[in-house]
């Protein structure tokens, strides 16, 4: 980039104006007839950014979405077999965007990350604040056969949905670089920052990538003070509305932002302190290899029967006969751990059960394996969210895999069946609801909750209810009534 700009300058001192200005008309003259707007006022100053709308508009855009006049439809159909003729019976939905106001969106942050490397970091940074809390109001598409549960969509939910391409590391990156840059005021700048950091569009962004700051940077001060500030306020906000009902709404969303919040505040405090030096560590210098294998592996056009595949696996099998990583430091572990879980155990490359097999083994203690269910879990992936709930289980964390599989509830039996469980001798009510929920949703074997069920109504001494369930599950193929009839004759 620099030797294009250095040749460029160097061309340009050695053309006269008339040669400047004939090239120039000559690029106008071959321009789009769509583009020759855009182009001319780039040239009068108006636009630096010549393919980003006007900043007007993206003003009159954000009034719009504010306004409820650019909307996002809602479209639901109850679906009872699938394309190819599968039992499905399950509610699918879409979202449109019938005003184009992604792809405006989309344009609108490719020209901010422009206005950054022209140097315009305060109109790139207003902008930028402007945009990343809109929410779109959510309308009924006027096939839908339901409304929608949301009344608003922000960008998280738009990304999630489909509906918006973005990469947030670099979003989250381009507004904390203009933000620095443009702000004066260290207190506003880090109140910026930190409301960027903690919003669930960015939560999951690489911190260590998007901001660099020195320990004597007097923005680090206000930010762990805002940090700190803000945890306190949501665990305070968490113990009251915890007292007031054990299970209220959003207790899920509650933990993982007080988690977020103390990573973050981890990541802060680091910055500006020595760091101690590392202990020698037999496993780091083995998973440097194994990195040099997987590095080679990308280059690859195909991945078929290569022998860096072979090494691999050879290695690790080495690596776990030799054990001792009891006395391996956490930081390589947790470092190992986070790349194995943040690649889906390189299953790409042809290594997925070496890989497995070196996570499950390189914690030695509870506290490291529960440690490993966090990292499993912020992977962010379902399966690895699902495992590392049953591996909180095992470890007498009953609490935390409950409210894991209650917020992650699908058509699979095995979470039901661990809430049931875990409910029966807690809250036996809700335990039958959960066991009602699952006889709607489960398809391929609803046995155990309806001998769950009819346990509970022989033990009330129902019997209206037990004859009903009984007749209820021989008419169900997903039943198997030989088990029920077994237990219950």
């Amino acid at each position: 980039m620099d030797s294009f700009i250095e040749k460029t300058k160097k061309q340009l001192k050695l053309m006269t104006e008339k040669e400047k200005d004939e090239w120039i008309i000559s690029q106008a003259k071959i321009l789009p007839v769509w583009k020759q707007e855009d182009f001319y006022k780039s040239i009068c100053g108006i636009k630096k950014v010549i393919d980003m709308p006007e900043r007007s508009e993206i003003s009159e855009f954000c009034q719009k979405v504010s306004s409820g006049d650019i909307t996002v439809e809602y479209e639901t159909h109850y679906v009872e077999f699938d394309d190819y003729g599968h039992f499905h019976d399950d509610w699918e939905h879409d979202y449109y965007d019938p005003d184009h106001a992604m792809t405006f969106l989309s344009s609108v942050i490719r020209g901010c990350h422009d206005l950054i490397v022209l140097e315009d970091y305060k109109q790139a940074f207003e902008i930028l604040d402007e945009i990343i809390g809109l929410e779109f109001t959510i309308v009924d598409h006027p096939d839908t056969d339901d409304s929608c549960p949301e009344e608003f969509m922000d960008l998280d939910m738009a990304v999630h949905e489909g509906i918006l391409s973005l990469n947030r590391d670099d979003l989250l990156r381009d507004y904390i670089e203009s933000c620095r840059r443009s702000v004066k005021d260290a207190g506003y700048a880090a109140e910026k920052i930190v409301n960027a950091l903690e919003m669930e569009l960015f939560e999951d962004c690489n911190t260590y990538s998007c901001i660099t700051i020195t320990g004597k940077d007097p923005l680090l001060t206000e930010i762990k003070n805002k940090l700190k500030g803000d945890l306190d306020r949501y665990e305070k906000e968490f113990a009251d509305k915890s007292k007031k009902d054990k299970y209220y709404w959003d207790e899920y969303r509650g933990r993982e932002r007080i988690k977020h919040i103390s990573s973050l505040i981890e990541y802060f405090g680091k910055i500006g302190k020595k760091q101690k030096k590392p202990k020698e560590s037999f496993l780091r210098g083995t998973w440097s290899q194994i990195s040099d294998l997987i590095s080679e592996l990308m280059d690859e056009p195909y991945i078929d029967d290569q022998y860096q595949i072979e090494e691999i696996w050879n290695i690790v099998e080495a690596l776990l006969k030799r054990g001792g990583f009891d006395k391996e430091p956490w930081e390589v572990k947790k470092s190992i751990l986070e790349e194995i879980y943040d690649n889906d155990f390189y299953d790409y490359y042809g290594v997925y059960d070496p890989m497995k097999d070196l996570a499950n083994a390189i914690c030695t203690s509870r506290e490291e394996n529960l440690e490993r269910a966090e990292i499993m879990m912020k992977a962010g992936r379902g399966y690895l969210g699902a495992d590392a709930a049953k591996l909180y289980r095992e470890l007498g964390e009953e609490d935390k895999c409950a409210e894991y599989f209650e917020n992650h509830l699908g058509k699979e039996e095995e979470p039901y069946e661990i809430l049931v469980d875990y409910y029966k001798d807690r809250d036996h009510d809700k335990a039958m609801e959960i066991a009602i929920l699952a006889i709607q949703k489960c398809q391929k074997d609803q046995t155990p909750f309806f001998i769950f069920l009819l346990q509970d109504a022989k033990d009330r001494g129902d019997e209206a209810a037990f004859k009903k369930l009984i007749q209820s599950a021989h008419r169900r193929r997903a039943v198997k009534s030989s088990e029920v009839d077994e237990k219950f004759s």
